[in-house]
């Protein structure tokens, strides 16, 4: 889109903005179209258990992967092989996941410029009626409205992984380790059948509400898979062996990498 057709703002966490969508609108569903939509691993486990299908289908049947310049994989939404390219989750009447959709269409038209937040760009596009709406709104009360704060909460861990400093010194993962991060944090059932299905907690120390947690509820299991990838990849983290002489000597090789 040329510049003529569009103008971008930034806004702070209080400023206001106008904007709102619905399916009176002549452009309804048409930004959802042909767009790049990267998922957050919380965004995948929202979206296909909304769906009722195992993590893999999902991974298999609506996204594309691939791994950054630092080695760190990328889950993009797969659009549909039509002229429009069509998101596979937009009926007529909007979209099908609408309470489970990803973090990027919650925040739509809203977009941070940086990881803290302090500042956010919106795209004012001229073929988007949503902008002469008379409903006004600050960003934070926007976050607010669409439910930011779980997608956040969840997505902070995830964010301490991928903007860790090792990636910071220009480091990148070795292919190995990329799997590992792929396989853990977007195929939970995966990573479940891994844990469930070894002697992992004959191995590591963990409590038994936290082992009846990771197997029982996919959020906790998602927020172990990060503590899991940061043990993994950046020899960080809280886990420990059961075996105390083992884990001394994990410790001193950790704090010797260090």
């Amino acid at each position: 889109m040329s510049e003529q057709n569009e103008k971008k703002i930034l806004f702070a966490p209080d400023d206001e903005f106008t904007f709102s969508c619905d399916n009176t609108l002549p452009c309804f569903n048409t930004c959802c179209r042909d767009i790049n939509i990267f998922l957050t691993p919380y965004d995948v486990l929202r979206m296909r258990k909304t769906l009722w299908i195992p993590s893999d289908e999902f991974l298999h049947k609506f996204t594309v992967a691939f791994l950054g310049d630092d080695g760190i994989p990328l889950v993009a939404l797969k659009m549909k092989e039509d002229k429009d390219k069509t998101c596979s989750f937009v009926g007529p009447q909007g979209c099908t996941i609408y309470q489970d959709r990803p973090w990027s269409c919650r925040m739509y038209p809203v977009f941070p410029v940086s990881a803290e937040e302090e500042e956010f760009l919106i795209e004012e596009k001229l073929t988007c009626h949503g902008f002469r709406a008379n409903k006004t709104s600050t960003v934070r009360q926007w976050k607010k409205d669409q439910d930011i704060s779980k997608y956040d909460l969840m997505n902070e861990a995830y964010k301490k992984i991928t903007l860790h400093d090792f990636f910071q010194r220009g480091n990148k993962l070795e292919p190995g380790m990329s799997k590992l991060m792929y396989n853990t944090c977007y195929d939970l059932d995966a990573f479940r059948r891994f844990i469930v299905g070894s002697r992992f907690f004959d191995i590591y120390d963990l409590d038994e509400q936290t082992m009846e947690k990771i197997k029982n509820d996919e959020e906790e299991l998602l927020r172990f898979a990060y503590r899991w990838v940061e043990f993994n990849v950046f020899s960080e983290g809280d886990l420990r062996l059961r075996d105390k002489e083992m884990d001394k000597l994990l410790q001193a090789k950790r704090g010797a990498a260090s």
